[in-house]
């Protein structure tokens, strides 16, 4: 407000003297006399400063800009929703911001007409009107009185046509109806208006342009979710020091970035610790919660029931059993959940903005984490475990017709299809493993599958891993669902591996060639990957030869494979360059027959193995880099990270690639779940580190991780490099200790008993003690 407050009269007035309104129509407008409005006029250029009326119409044009009331905090990751804003604006007269409950349409609305230099704002609030009041609260704040006989709607039309307008109608919801029917008669009486709404629902009318406002971005460096939250944690006196960064990212992603639980978080902060607070966040949302302001942006649980109270009965059904799924939709799994024709039902709730789209592209839809709590609160759990029962099924027939043509497509649509269905099928496993649901077990084997042919993620590998410690499903699994969940957890523990192979081999009927053939080729699949490489190649030619008798070229050549992975560690095992060769030759076998089975991404994975080979072993450096770009090409072309990831790691092993390609390539395969990928990494790590103590750093981090791998092999190396880097690091203590597990990894513990303590002095780096 400029300069003293304005009586409401003297508010009337000054509105008319915008609109140009001379003193007597200004007089007959308000019912009064025109020396009253002199009096009043003259009152107004006193607390304004105005010399004259047209100082007067600046003057009023600046007291209804400060009615635009902007919060003092940043605005945060709305460039792009601004800029969208003003071209809707320029094309169109009427433009409603939609979005879901506390997203920041409000805000946003502000920003926008505070930032109009050509237009004047004219804020009405609708959050407490009813539909009779509609078109009163817009004259109280153009300052119009009229008589009881006379059209409000008309006068309002004749005010908004004094100078160029934007007309902005805040929260809306409750009063739809009567706000498109009031602007259906308003538009014609003021040309060139422009008109911004914002709700919940889209008004209807038919020269609406509906804009999405979503919650902000919470991925990423500097996303805005988190540089919101850091803002009010700042304002409540809680700046975050640089440790709590990742805790406040996490609160950030936790909330979705949904501006007004970003709000209630900063406020909670004032009494609990940041990590006391995430984990809170992480069991519930009953922490958001505050005592002021009043109304329905005092907590989430008053913004939502805004918007719970406007559906029907069908409506809350079915937005109830959609809170039930796990993860994302579509109309058909929605449908699916729900029942026939409930895809309009969907449509409304979308409307309703209680629904949000999951990938951007508007064909998978969501829950918000805050309002899928706030409505499966309220929803009978008997309604959500059919939901996730009818999930369950639903997931495993769509993955059933992707499995069955996934070992030949290996195109964008079907990586993007995958990247999709891994999730739905990983929280479809693990609920029906806690229910003991059969369908555990085949949804097991696709996942496995799925995992194995277009790269894996960090959550659907552990679920796999679940299922492969789970006595109960072992039980029912064949030997081939045994195989499809040993090829997709190789990378990531060959411990259980081998023990998927050992049931394999003892439950496999022996009369039935399919069976033994799974069973054997997990079995090498477990040995060539194991301490124990040499033992692989008799259950591989076991393997081979039944894949071949059954014409079957894609498991003989995945036998291949494997003989090529057994005899790569043969040779490093043993020095044998020869077996370098050999591995080579088999793994080109494996690509022919992939090939003939029309199996682009395997072709590529065994490129990839080959050029690791030759890259490690120092077999062939320029074709190890001629493969090694082979992969990389593939890979973009087909968007497989995993694929992308290897052949990376190839050209990092081989020295091409120097662009922070370590930090790169770990936090990759740890994304990927890629645990034998993660050790390599380390490794080069350890060969690249400056000094003894960061070499000492990765190669303990190597060694855990072949531990958790249950990779003996690879320990065993990351111990054997640790001893030499401790000692040049001066840790003697560190070396005795290495030296302790290498004797109880791979019996070290006579040789280093016999060790004379001269000579272990002098392995030491300094004289032994007497």
């Amino acid at each position: 407000m400029l300069g003293p407050p304005l009586t409401p009269r003297e508010r009337a007035v000054l509105a008319a003297v915008e609109r140009r309104l001379t003193n007597p129509e200004i007089a007959s407008e308000l019912f009064i006399s025109v020396r009253t409005v002199e009096s009043h006029i003259a009152s107004l250029r006193r607390k304004l400063g105005a010399e004259s009326r047209a100082d007067l119409v600046a003057a009023a044009r600046e007291v209804r800009d400060a009615a635009v009331r902007v919060p003092a905090n940043p605005l945060r990751g709305r460039g792009r929703d601004l800029s969208e804003l003003e071209a809707a604006v320029r094309a169109g007269d009427l433009l409603t911001l939609v979005g879901p409950g506390g997203v920041g349409k409000t805000r946003l609305a502000l920003e926008f007409a505070k930032a109009q230099a050509d237009r004047t704002p004219v804020i009405v609030e609708f959050e407490h009107a009813t539909s009779s009041d509609v078109v009163n609260r817009i004259t109280r704040v153009l300052g119009l009185e009229a008589s009881p006989h006379e059209d409000l709607l008309a006068s309002v039309g004749v005010a908004l046509t004094a100078q160029p307008y934007l007309l902005v109608l805040d929260n809306a919801d409750h009063v739809g109806p009567a706000t498109r029917s009031m602007l259906a008669r308003l538009r014609p009486l003021a040309p060139g208006l422009k008109v911004v709404v914002t709700s919940r629902t889209p008004l209807g009318d038919d020269g609406e342009h509906v804009h999405l406002v979503p919650p902000l971005a919470a991925d990423g460096v500097d996303a805005p979710a988190g540089a919101l939250l850091r803002d009010r944690l700042s304002a409540h006196g809680h700046a975050p020091s640089p440790a709590d960064e990742s805790i406040v990212d996490h609160i950030a992603a936790r909330l979705d970035g949904l501006p007004l639980a970003l709000e209630l978080a900063a406020s909670a902060a004032r009494h609990l610790p940041l990590a006391e607070l995430s984990a809170r966040l992480d069991r519930d949302f009953a922490t958001l919660d505050r005592a002021t302001p009043e109304g329905r942006h005092r907590s989430l649980e008053t913004a939502f029931e805004w918007t719970w109270h406007l559906l029907g009965e069908e409506e809350r059904d079915v937005l109830q059993r959609l809170a039930a799924l796990p993860r994302t939709f579509d109309i058909d799994l929605a449908t699916a959940v729900t029942r026939e024709g409930a895809d309009g039902i969907v449509l409304r709730l979308l409307d309703r903005s209680l629904l949000v789209p999951a990938f951007g592209d508007g064909g998978r839809w969501r829950l918000l984490a805050v309002m899928r709590e706030f409505v499966l609160a309220r929803t009978d759990p008997q309604v959500v475990r059919e939901v996730l029962r009818r999930h369950a099924d639903w997931v495993t027939v769509v993955s059933e017709r992707f499995i069955a043509r996934a070992r030949t497509d290996a195109s964008k649509e079907a990586m993007g299809l995958s990247v999709m269905l891994c999730p739905e099928v990983n929280a479809a496993l693990r609920w029906s493993l806690a229910e003991r649901d059969p369908v555990a077990v085949r949804l097991s084997a696709l996942l496995a599958v799925g995992v194995e042919q277009y790269g894996s993620d960090a959550d659907s590998v552990e679920a796999l891993a679940m299922g492969a410690h789970d006595e109960w499903l072992l039980e029912r699994a064949t030997p081939s669902q045994l195989l499809a969940l040993g090829n997709a957890l190789a990378f990531f523990d060959i411990e259980v591996v081998g023990r998927l192979a050992g049931r394999a081999l003892a439950v496999a009927d022996p009369v039935d060639p399919q069976q033994q053939r799974a069973a054997h080729q997990l079995a090498g699949l477990a040995a060539a990957y194991g301490s124990q490489p040499a033992a692989a190649l008799p259950h591989l030619e076991i393997a081979e030869r039944l894949a071949v008798e059954q014409d079957d070229p894609w498991d003989a050549a995945a036998a291949r494979q494997f003989r090529g992975v057994a005899l790569r560690s043969i040779a490093v095992q043993e020095g044998r360059r020869s077996d370098v060769a050999d591995a080579v030759e088999a793994f080109e076998a494996a690509m022919r027959g992939y090939a003939r089975a029309g199996d682009e991404t395997h072709v590529n994975n065994v490129r990839f193995m080959m050029a690791l080979t030759a890259a490690e072993s120092g077999y062939d450096s320029e074709r190890a880099a001629r493969w090694a770009a082979e992969c990389v090409a593939y890979s973009e072309a087909t968007a497989n990270e995993h694929e992308l990831a290897h052949g990376r790691l190839v050209q990092a092993t081989l020295g091409l690639d120097e662009s922070g390609e370590i930090d790169e390539l770990l936090a990759s395969f740890r994304h990927l779940g890629d645990l034998r990928c993660v050790h390599r990494v380390l490794m080069l790590r350890a060969d690249r580190a400056a000094d003894p103590r960061s070499r000492v750093a990765a190669l303990r981090e190597a060694s855990a991780i072949a531990t958790a791998a249950g990779d003996r092999a690879r320990q065993i190396a990351a111990v054997e490099r640790l001893v030499a880097a401790q000692r040049d690091a001066g840790d003697h203590a560190g070396v005795l200790a290495a030296l302790d597990t290498l004797s109880e990894l791979a019996g070290h513990s006579a040789a280093l008993a016999a060790c004379p303590p001269d000579q272990l002095g002098t392995f030491l780096g300094e004289t032994a003690p007497a």
